[in-house]
């Protein structure tokens, strides 16, 4: 419920955002693949699901709160509707969801109202994020630094094709997305009652997303947990989810480094 008041009213900042002073334009953010699709959960009127992101250009300053992005390709995001008789529709996400700046430049939440999900015909959907993804801050009224149609088709391109050999095939960054996972299918409130990876994402998950094979990403991701599990602040699920927050974007924020150290021209 926490996260998803915080989205609400983090659309009403986006939208206030022109009549603000305008700062120059923030960060293009490259969004990890998922291409089996991430489920929106549902709360407060809205359904929303937390993408992992990257930041493509260090040089550029980093999303403020609630910063507003779009798609750069409308193909590379994809809402699947399921309605109630079976039947699957495939949507452009970005002419439905809002996608804002969650958690720096680490996670963006991408969301969309219960109603017009209602209106589409769809009584539950998922976001597919395809690989090359990125995207792109909406540009403010005045913005002293825009960007220019030339940066961001290198950026979007070049930049990212380097990322998806940098960022997206390594096995922290499939980590990271476990972590996400497993996180945004915890409740906000509740006591811890799993006491390993395997066991939480089994009680909250269960056979609808079956866990993946063993492997380096998922040792990975269990390693994390463990580094969660058993402190004080972990005890509930708030605690543990705030804590998984932070090692994920730990992760994503190492990858990040690596990613920028090895740029053209770095």
């Amino acid at each position: 419920m926490r996260s998803s008041l915080w989205i609400a009213a983090a659309v009403t900042i986006a939208v206030s955002l022109p009549s603000l002073k305008a700062h120059a334009a923030p960060q293009i953010l490259a969004a990890l693949p998922v291409e089996n699709g991430i489920e929106l959960n549902c709360a407060d009127g809205l359904c929303a699901a937390q993408l992992s992101t990257y930041c493509l250009q260090r040089e550029r300053p980093a999303p403020s709160m609630g910063a507003a992005y779009v798609p750069a390709r409308p193909e590379h995001f994809t809402l699947v509707l399921n309605g109630a008789d079976g039947t699957e529709v495939r949507v452009p996400a970005g002419e439905h969801m809002v996608f804002l700046e969650n958690r720096g430049f680490m996670s963006v939440a991408a969301s969309v109202e219960i109603g017009r999900l209602k209106t589409l015909g769809a009584t539950r959907a998922r976001l597919v994020v395809w690989p090359g993804a990125s995207l792109i801050p909406v540009a403010e009224v005045n913005d002293p630094d825009p960007l220019t149609a030339e940066e961001i088709a290198y950026v979007t391109d070049s930049l990212r094709t380097h990322g998806e050999d940098m960022v997206d095939s390594r096995t922290s960054a499939h980590s990271a997305q476990l972590l996400a996972k497993l996180n945004a299918a915890l409740p906000a409130e509740g006591q811890v009652t799993a006491n390993s990876f395997d066991g939480m994402w089994q009680d909250a998950i269960g056979d609808d997303v079956p866990l993946p094979g063993a492997g380096p990403a998922l040792n990975g991701a269990r390693k994390a947990y463990e580094g969660c599990y058993g402190g004080k602040a972990t005890y509930m699920f708030g605690g543990l989810k705030r804590c998984l927050e932070f090692q994920h974007d730990d992760m994503i924020r190492n990858l990040n480094i690596d990613y920028w150290q090895s740029q053209p021209g770095s």
